[in-house]
């Protein structure tokens, strides 16, 4: 077994640890087990991210010599819109600087990058169809939607789309899931530490692999850490000053 196969199957996360990433242990634990599993049932296997940023969650791809693609779509903003009602800022984005981080660690030779948004990309674009898909781009329900549908456009007919911070773009994922259903494909939907959300389309059973059975038994993880980050959006309508607003709302007789 090759060094990097093993440390795939331990889930070492300081496969992560040349580039910063905005992920958390368990979310870097539940990609790891992703890629092994797709390692497991390919010989070699394409994988297409949005929304790179650094090259974060590129890197242990880049390593894994039977990744033999990787496209990379960021339109690179420098500010986000989010549906978490903030804009957040992404300094010093570019591709040039992302190339420049992974060319430190491994050759970037297999790595296609692409600057600009699903919603106006030609599907030609990506001429090998990738296995597995990473949408980690704009936070919001409607750009994810949007890159939902250009991954599934390009995905092999048995292939993963995998969403980061599911507990942001719920919404979106719900629809997505809603959009697969009615195209009558054969699908499996799941939840995975931290805030990794895991669609299979087709014969693509990598919940089948033993740690990833492991995260999934663990999936309380995803639920409540889900519900912890979004807790401050309760306490907010259960505050004094909202309350009020709601008796005053009801006592004119009208909704707030």
């Amino acid at each position: 077994m090759s060094d990097l196969k093993e440390r795939l199957e331990q889930l070492d996360v300081s496969l992560f640890d040349a580039i910063p990433s905005q992920t958390t242990t368990d979310d870097r634990r539940s990609l790891l087990a992703i890629q092994s599993a797709v390692g497991r049932i390919l010989p070699n296997y394409v994988y297409l991210e949005i929304g790179s940023h650094l090259g974060g969650s590129i890197l242990p791809h880049l390593r894994d010599d039977l990744c033999s693609k990787i496209y990379s779509i960021d339109k690179r903003p420098l500010i986000q819109p989010d549906e978490r009602g903030v804009n957040f800022g992404y300094p010093e984005n570019s591709t040039e600087r992302m190339l420049e981080l992974l060319a430190k660690v491994s050759p970037t030779d297999k790595i296609h990058t692409i600057d600009g948004e699903t919603g106006t990309l030609e599907r030609s674009l990506i001429d090998e169809k990738p296995n597995l898909c990473f949408i980690d781009g704009e936070h919001t329900d409607a750009a994810t939607k949007v890159d939902f549908e250009f991954c599934l456009d390009v995905l092999e007919r048995d292939g993963g789309i995998i969403f980061h911070d599911a507990y942001v773009i719920y919404n979106a994922i719900s629809d997505c899931i809603a959009t697969v259903k009615k195209k009558g494909l054969n699908f499996k939907a799941y939840a995975l530490p931290s805030v990794v959300f895991v669609i299979e389309i087709g014969d693509f059973p990598i919940h089948r692999n033993q740690n990833m059975q492991q995260l999934l038994l663990d999936n309380h993880k995803s639920y409540l850490f889900s519900l912890e980050q979004n807790d401050g959006y309760r306490r907010f309508t259960t505050s004094v000053p909202i309350k009020y607003l709601w008796k005053l709302a009801i006592k004119l007789g009208g909704k707030f």
